[in-house]
């Protein structure tokens, strides 16, 4: 029997431990670590990264928390918004269904309340998978919301994050309740909002929420003890589901994030594999193809909506742009999405080429389907894949070696941080648990440019 109620879930969060959670699940969130700083590195030297590291430096706050590859501190919230949307703007964020959170809304604030606070690599790494699973395991009871146009990531992840600052501020179980329940009142993530800043930006803000409802929980803060639970409690609210049984710490959610390959909607992973493999499988030219088409279902069609995307914001939302991108481009990757991309006339052009169907009558959901490309040539000659599953998928992880590779890949993207102490810092991760100070590897990536 799981956790039923807000102050269940809060006990459950006191009295585990690092001990108790499984070694391969260390391992792997070690993994998702190298990936995350990686992806955040290379955010920030994007438009929308940019903006938000601009907006940290200018409230001139008490420097608590690096903000990864701009060179400066700031609080932790600020520095939790900063690296939150600067990582969710490569796209490359990793995610897990089908409750549909993503990484960049838990890593940034872990790693900044843990600099703050100073705290070890393990403590961090305790708090991340703790904080996940609660957010995963209610993302998953309350899977409806997501049919309702949620964005279960932001939504779930305030709360999550809400645990794990708990955990590190070392908060008893009826403060802990209490931060559960000030997160609710914060959290919030809109499907509606894919494609633009706001979208970006809510990863941050679900890190900001943690911090914020778990430090007014430590200072004597209240909220209703009872919030997630019951008629109109808050999954009630959101998802139609006033009772849930979360099995805590039975089958770790951390274990079903897959990784990206690509820096754009986890949703259109598998279909960018499939179309990669069929080039490769038959030496498909793009000037021999007469037409390209993909099925998806009503919720996909909630998030790749972009036909003809206008900004690299729509592209990454658009199974058109990122069809023509599988034969145009060498390596599918963030030079494949940008503003001038979007607009070039070629990719225009050849973007009417796709063709997206969705289908109303299949069930509704992420991956309740499989994804059907078809690919037909001007002789005549179709070729065909069904989209199960894309390699990065919780069932095809990807090697150490290739986690290695994505991360290396934003380091040059941005160009900031030099192979030798990108390495060195890579090898800081993979033995996080070893770190005595966290502090230590976030300089690294908060001055890249500095000499050590």
């Amino acid at each position: 029997m799981g956790a039923k109620t807000t102050k269940e879930i809060s006990q459950w969060v006191c009295r585990t431990g690092y001990k108790d959670i499984d070694p391969e699940v260390i391992t792997y969130a070690k993994s998702l670590a190298l990936s995350h700083l990686g992806m955040t590195l290379a955010g920030s030297t994007m438009s929308f990264g940019k903006i938000a590291i601009e907006y940290a430096r200018d409230q001139r706050s008490v420097p608590e928390a690096g903000v990864v590859g701009a060179g400066f501190r700031t609080s932790v919230e600020l520095a939790s918004i900063a690296n939150g949307t600067t990582s969710h703007t490569t796209e490359l964020e990793d995610d897990s269904f089908p409750e549909g959170l993503y990484s960049c809304g838990s890593w940034p604030m872990a790693l900044a309340l843990g600099e703050k606070l100073k705290l070890s690599g393990r403590k961090v790494l305790e708090a991340y998978v703790l904080g996940y699973e609660v957010s995963a395991k209610l993302g998953v009871a309350c899977v409806n919301a997501v049919g309702k146009g949620w964005l279960n990531a932001a939504l779930w992840l305030s709360i999550g994050n809400a645990a794990a600052a708990a955990k590190m501020l070392k908060l008893d179980a009826g403060k802990t309740t209490m931060a559960l329940s000030l997160a609710a009142s914060q959290a919030c993530g809109i499907a509606r909002q894919t494609g633009s800043g706001a979208h970006l930006i809510e990863a941050g803000f679900a890190g900001k929420n943690g911090i914020c409802a778990a430090t007014l929980a430590k200072l004597g803060f209240t909220g209703n003890p009872t919030i997630l639970e019951g008629p109109n409690g808050f999954c009630d609210l959101v998802a139609g589901q006033p009772d849930f049984d979360l099995p805590l710490g039975q089958g770790w959610r951390v274990m079903e994030i897959g990784m990206k390959k690509y820096p754009c909607c986890y949703l259109q992973q598998r279909n960018i594999d499939a179309v990669l493999d069929l080039i490769a499988e038959h030496g498909i030219r793009w000037d021999d193809v007469k037409s390209v088409e993909h099925g998806i279902n009503q919720t996909v069609g909630l998030y790749l909506k972009y036909a003809q995307p206008e900004s690299a914001e729509d592209a990454r939302f658009s199974l058109e742009h990122s069809t023509v991108a599988a034969f145009f481009d060498k390596d599918v990757f963030l030079p494949s999405y940008t503003d001038q991309k979007a607009r070039d006339p070629k990719f225009r052009e050849a973007r009417k080429k796709v063709r997206v169907t969705v289908h109303p009558e299949w069930p509704p959901g992420y991956f309740t389907f499989e994804s059907p490309v078809n690919i037909q040539m001007k002789d005549g000659t179709e070729y065909k894949k069904n989209a199960v599953i894309a390699k990065g998928d919780p069932s095809m992880k990807l090697s150490k070696e290739r986690v290695m590779k994505k991360f290396l890949d934003c380091v040059e993207f941005a160009g900031i941080l030099s192979r030798q102490k990108a390495e060195k810092a890579a090898e800081m991760v993979f033995a996080l648990e070893k770190v005595k100070d966290v502090s230590e590897l976030m300089n690294i990536f908060t001055f890249p440019k500095k000499k050590y």
